[in-house]
């Protein structure tokens, strides 16, 4: 019977991974709840390399060369078996001459401690998405007031009025900046999804490439680059409100198989997952392009634009609604005034001369062109001498009248076609023009043709 030995009891008693080495990085003793941590049995590890076991997949990195290295206790963590995690601290041990000896390690597992600091951070990280996409619907939710003054508006708001209250597709069209997402937004805000969010997709900003991914979403690793945890998709956000696909008409054909399925179906597979993902959304779209002579042209697939296109409301330039002018230059003058704490007017003048404009910008150049005037005007009352040069018909005006670089014919034809244009947006028919003028109303129909002035 062997002699039993206190010190080798203690020490297998403990029930904790301890490992012992010589500098060269054999083992010469490890405790039976060593093998238990890395799936061996204890006494197979002794005589062998721990350079060797790491070649092998059991461990690493090793606690011997870095106590070597540094010839004082480390802490480490270190991967084992099946992605087992470790806290490892290894501790250098002298003889009486002071010649190192042994390195003892001795380690806990913390697997589940990793995975629960892991799901922390992933859980971090989807709240401080998830309070950027509030902050960005906070934004897009804010009061849509729409200036309707123009018989054309009015009639255009009563049929968006009836339409919001049932979950039909409906297709905005119009000139660039004439107010489609407002428009869209308005639908919303009346519909019974008016508590839901409203998503805006602009298909024209969105990289072809990456289209999919900002629609569908993406599950973790399913492309270089992907957020940790994965990201959800523009159209799984949009559930229980409104989906809007701004510019429309600039999606690829690749592209827009993928919306036809998804307006068709409303199910769909993030990118890089398994699990199908249903969203009960509304759909609005909208677009500046002629989507008819698109489908002709096979730039765009017929089968949907019969999807988009169950009703569509036609957006009038503002040119044609020249009554909403004055009231959407005050309603922008208020806004900034306030946005700006700087509290601006408009002389007479300068309101005379912003609505004989052409706003071939439409409601957007307005607008632009008011925030501007409100930051860079330095007096309460904003003059025609503040506005930009392109946008004074007397300075324009005057100008010619002392270009002598052209003839006398070609000023006196500049000065018939700006009258006649001036009557053209004020009067509707060529006879009141006529009366206006002082002409006949077929002299008016050849001048309008000759000055190409529809």
């Amino acid at each position: 019977m062997s002699e039993w030995n206190e010190y080798k009891a203690i020490f297998h008693s403990l029930q904790e991974d301890i490992l012992v080495t010589d500098p060269e990085g054999t083992i010469v003793k490890v405790s039976e709840g060593t093998g238990m941590v890395y799936g061996v049995k204890a006494d197979d590890l002794i005589g062998r390399s721990v350079y060797d076991l790491e070649k092998e997949g059991l461990f690493t990195p090793l606690a011997t060369p870095m106590v070597m290295k540094t010839n004082k206790r480390v802490t480490f963590v270190q991967t084992g078996p099946e992605g087992k995690k470790l806290l490892v601290t290894g501790l250098p041990v002298y003889d009486e001459g002071g010649q190192l000896v042994r390195i003892v390690s001795y380690s806990h597992d913390i697997t589940e401690l990793m995975e629960i600091k892991s799901g922390m951070e992933e859980m971090s990280l989807e709240m401080e998405r998830v309070r950027s996409e509030l902050e960005r619907l906070k934004l897009q939710q804010d009061d849509t007031g729409i200036i309707a003054r123009s018989e054309a508006m009015r009639k255009l708001m009563a049929t968006a009025k009836q339409v919001a209250g049932v979950d039909v597709n409906v297709l905005l069209l119009g000139e660039s900046g004439v107010g489609k997402t407002e428009m869209a937004r308005y639908i919303h805000h009346k519909s019974d999804r008016r508590n839901g969010p409203f998503i805006e997709v602009n298909c024209g900003a969105i990289p072809e490439a990456l289209f999919e991914a900002e629609l569908f979403g993406y599950e973790e690793g399913s492309f270089t680059g992907a957020r940790k945890g994965g990201r959800m998709g523009l159209a799984e956000m949009a559930s229980s409100g409104t989906l809007f696909l701004d510019e429309v008409g600039e999606l690829s054909l690749q592209n827009q198989v993928k919306v036809l399925k998804l307006i068709q179906e409303k199910r769909f597979y993030r990118l890089g997952g398994r699990k199908e993902i249903q969203s009960d959304f509304r759909l609005l779209s909208a677009t500046n392009r002629d989507l008819d002579q698109s489908v002709r042209e096979k730039t765009f697939r017929e089968d949907l634009f019969f999807r988009l296109n169950v009703v569509p409301l036609i957006i009038p330039p503002l040119k044609d609604r020249r009554e909403d002018i004055l009231p959407l230059i005050q309603s922008f003058l208020d806004r900034f005034s306030e946005q700006y704490k700087r509290r601006r007017i408009l002389d007479k003048f300068v309101l005379h001369e912003l609505s004989q404009n052409e706003w071939r910008g439409n409601v957007r150049e307005l607008m632009n062109l008011i925030e501007r005037l409100v930051v860079t005007s330095d007096a309460l009352t904003i003059q025609t001498s503040d506005l930009p040069i392109n946008y004074r018909i007397q300075d324009q005006g005057y100008s010619n009248m002392n270009n002598f670089s052209e003839t006398l014919q070609e000023s006196i034809e500049k000065v018939e076609k700006e009258r006649l244009q001036i009557a053209k947006r004020q009067f509707r028919t060529t006879t009141k023009i006529a009366a206006a003028l002082g002409l006949s109303q077929p002299t008016v129909v050849r001048k309008l043709k000759k000055y190409r002035i529809k």
